[in-house]
């Protein structure tokens, strides 16, 4: 299911950080429909982006500012979805907010170890259960509006109706051998043919290509032997791939040229194409089609949202 950021369980994530605390930190920094968004909370919605996007060694200012945007983004797109879903009158009951609580509570020693983190996460108890709620709101929220399922009635009728989508191509198993064409040697072109023939007449004199391929081949696959693992069409140079696919199994190409350099060309295996069994693709579909289907629906509900909404972003 698709989420916006869940601010109360961020204090898990925050652990470990420490913020100053002081007043200017309460400053709006946007206003959606009058309701403010402060500073506060952008900071935590920042640091909770920041893992997934960079490694902390890498966040550098300009970086964290680009976070920052997505993060007022996803803090803005939050509450017009929780000012929207208390229109519709989803609430919270207390039984609810309370085994909610309990279970965030359970991922700490105790009761004040829990209450430390949300200090050093410059929450207070009040705001957390505030935030807390909110998140609640938003889950039952996608749970009634957004939630997709499809049985494997209709995974299998879309399977059937869609069966082009599901077949793999023609793959082969390779060997090859690059020589470069030094485009600054003025001898470049002539150096790099005369070292494929050599590699060339080794192979059909009953060397192995792996053992040629290690020697000859400019191409970091010369350490496995220049060998290719299962391929389909698009994934190699042109030229070489026209070749390779026209090959039988055990058959050496002849030397390949193009503005690049030379090639080797050996087939080891060769796969038809065939269609993948519905039940092997199953939960890979069903994955994919509620995705489309949630962010669809979200979207939907979200432009409507935005351009009915008044939204001040304030210097951010």
């Amino acid at each position: 299911m698709i989420k916006t950021i869940k601010i109360a369980l961020a204090v898990l994530i925050l652990y470990s950080t420490v913020y100053a605390k002081d007043d200017s930190q309460q400053i709006s920094v946007a206003t959606v429909n009058g309701e403010s968004i402060t500073k506060n909370e952008l900071d935590r919605a920042t640091d909770v982006l920041a893992p997934r996007t960079f490694f902390h060694a890498n966040l550098t200012d300009e970086k964290r500012k680009r976070v920052q945007k997505e993060a007022l983004e996803k803090l803005i797109e939050r509450k017009l979805l929780l000012q929207y879903a208390k229109k519709q009158g989803i609430k919270v009951t207390q039984k609810e907010l309370n085994e909610k609580e309990k279970k965030i509570e359970k991922a700490f020693k105790n009761k004040e170890t829990f209450l430390a983190a949300l200090n050093k996460a410059n929450f207070t108890y009040e705001t957390f259960i505030k935030e807390l709620k909110s998140d609640i709101i938003i889950d039952k929220f996608y749970e009634k509006y957004i939630k997709t399922t499809y049985s494997d009635n209709e995974l299998k009728e879309y399977y059937e109706k869609n069966r082009f989508k599901f077949k793999e191509p023609e793959k082969i198993k390779a060997r090859i051998i690059y020589v470069k064409n030094d485009p600054t040697d003025p001898k470049g072109k002539q150096k790099a043919r005369k070292k494929i023939e050599e590699a060339y007449k080794k192979i059909k004199s009953g060397e192995n290509f792996a053992d040629v391929a290690a020697k000859y081949s400019d191409a970091m696959s010369r350490i496995k032997g220049g060998e290719i693992d299962y391929t389909h069409r698009g994934r190699l140079d042109s030229a070489v791939e026209d070749v390779a696919f026209s090959l039988d199994v055990s058959q050496v190409s002849d030397i390949i040229e193009n503005d690049k350099g030379y090639y080797l060309v050996y087939v080891e295996g060769k796969k038809p194409p065939k269609l993948v069994p519905f039940e092997a693709t199953k939960q890979k579909l069903r994955k994919e089609l509620v995705a489309k289907s949630e962010n669809l629906k979200k979207k939907k509900i979200l432009d409507k949202l935005r351009k009915e909404a008044k939204i001040q972003k304030l210097g951010y």
